[in-house]
């Protein structure tokens, strides 16, 4: 997968998020609704602390916002997310 992916979060309940990954403004993954927290707790464990905190404060701004994560190892994260290509 390409290095320069980016996790997108798109917030679409208070409990459900819509997650893929994403390249040069094409999707990479087929979008996946998981339940929030499951989503904080993958990226929290690949992130340094202070880049999940400008991801947490980010992904919290609205309902349908899209929130990005530039992510080290995209693969890992589309494995653990079960992102299907």
């Amino acid at each position: 997968m390409k290095e320069a992916a980016k996790l997108c979060v798109q917030q679409i309940n208070y409990g459900q998020s819509e997650i893929w990954l994403q390249a040069d403004d094409r999707e990479l993954t087929q979008r996946r609704t998981l339940a929030t927290n499951e989503v904080f707790n993958v990226t929290r464990r690949h992130c340094a602390s202070d880049t999940f905190q400008a991801f947490y404060v980010d992904y919290h701004t609205a309902v349908g916002h899209i929130a990005t994560l530039a992510v080290p190892n995209p693969d890992e994260i589309a494995a653990e997310l079960r992102l299907n290509a």
